[in-house]
C-alpha cells in the first residue's frame, strides 16, 4: 500500500480536494448533523458516533478492499479514499492567502478556525492562522498517516472521521457535554501519539531551519492548554518562531509579541519541512514493515501479524 500512499500524496498536492458530495468526511458531518439532539446522554453519544462513522468507513474503505473489481479501478478508489483522510495543499493554500494580513486575511483564517475572528486585530488573526496550521497538521495530516501505518486504510479513515465527529459534537457546552464526550475521547486517544511524534519532528525541522529549538522545548514545557494534544504542535511552533500564540480567554503560549506576516512565512517553511521529514520517516518504517506492496496489507499490522 506504499504505492497507494504515494499516489494519494500526488493527488493531494496536484488536484487537491474531491467534490463534497463524494467526500467521506462530509458524509460523516451530514449524518451527524441529522442525528445530533442537544442534551442527550453518554449512550446516545456512542450511538451517534457509530451511526455517523461506520457507513462512510464501510463504503469508502472496506467495500473497495474486498470487492472483486479490476485492479486499476481498485487502485483509483483506494487512492481516492486515502487522499480524503488528509489535506496538505488546501491547508497550505488557505494559510498562504491569509499570510498577507490584508482585508481578506480574516476571511481565510475563519475557514480553519472555530472561534469568531470578526473583531480580532491582525496579531490575533496571524496567531489563529499559525495555531490552526499546526493543530490541523496533526488532526488532518500526520495523525491519519500514522494510523495508516498501523492499521492501513481503515486506520487512516477511522482517525479522520473520528476527528470530524469531535469537531461536530466534541464541545463542553451544556447542550453537547454528555453527547459529545465519547467523540472527544476517541479523538484524544487517536491523536495522542501522532501529536507528540509531530512535535518532535517539528523540533528537528526547526533545528535544520536554524530556529531556536531550546525555546521550542521550553514553550512546550511551560504551555498551559486544556488540550493534551494540541499543545504539542502549537506550543512548539510558538517557541520555534519566538512569538506568542494566543486564543483570548483560553491560553497564551510562547514568548514575545503576537506574530506578523514574516512569522507566518516562517511557519509555512516549518510546516513544509516538518511534513517532508514526517513522510520520509513513515515511508521508511512502512517499507521495512511491509515492503513496496501494491494492494497487500490494506489492514496494516493486523494483516501482517
Amino acid at each position: 500500500m506504499l504505492f497507494i500512499l504515494a499516489l494519494a500524496l500526488i493527488w493531494d498536492l496536484t488536484i487537491s480536494e474531491p467534490p463534497i458530495y463524494i467526500h467521506p468526511v462530509v458524509w460523516t458531518g451530514k449524518i451527524s448533523e441529522i442525528l445530533i439532539k442537544p442534551y442527550k446522554g453518554y449512550f446516545y453519544g456512542v450511538i451517534l458516533w457509530i451511526l455517523s462513522v461506520l457507513p462512510p468507513l464501510l463504503i469508502f474503505v472496506y467495500l473497495p478492499i474486498v470487492a472483486e473489481i479490476p485492479i486499476y479501478l481498485k487502485i483509483i478508489i483506494l487512492t481516492f479514499s486515502l487522499k480524503t483522510t488528509f489535506s496538505i495543499k488546501m491547508l497550505y493554500d488557505i494559510v498562504t492567502k491569509g499570510s498577507r494580513l490584508d482585508d481578506q486575511a480574516r476571511y481565510y483564517a475563519q475557514q480553519i478556525v472555530r472561534r469568531d475572528l470578526s473583531k480580532s486585530e491582525k496579531g490575533h488573526i496571524a496567531s489563529a492562522l499559525i495555531e490552526s496550521l499546526f493543530e490541523s497538521t496533526v488532526d488532518g495530516i500526520t495523525s491519519p498517516i500514522f494510523w495508516f501505518l498501523i492499521f492501513g486504510l481503515i486506520g487512516a479513515m477511522l482517525q479522520r472521521l473520528a476527528n470530524t465527529m469531535d469537531s461536530m459534537v466534541g464541545y463542553k457546552t451544556p447542550e453537547l457535554r454528555k453527547e459529545g464526550w465519547f467523540s472527544a475521547k476517541i479523538d484524544t486517544i487517536l491523536n495522542y501519539i501522532p501529536a507528540r511524534l509531530t512535535g518532535m519532528i517539528m523540533l528537528i525541522a526547526g533545528l535544520i531551519l536554524g530556529l531556536d529549538v531550546k525555546q521550542g522545548w521550553k514553550a512546550l514545557r511551560e504551555a498551559k492548554m486544556e488540550s493534551v494534544n494540541a499543545k504539542y504542535p502549537i506550543a512548539i511552533a510558538a517557541g520555534l518562531l519566538n512569538v506568542s500564540l494566543e486564543k483570548v480567554g483560553h491560553y497564551k503560549v510562547g514568548f514575545g509579541n503576537l506574530p506578523c506576516e514574516d512569522d507566518i512565512e516562517k511557519a509555512l517553511k516549518l510546516f513544509k519541512l516538518s511534513l517532508i521529514l514526517y513522510f520520509l520517516v513513515i515511508s521508511t518504517i512502512y517499507y521495512y514493515l511491509y515492503g513496496i506492496s501494491l494492494l497487500t496489507y490494506p489492514y496494516g499490522l493486523i494483516e501482517l501479524i
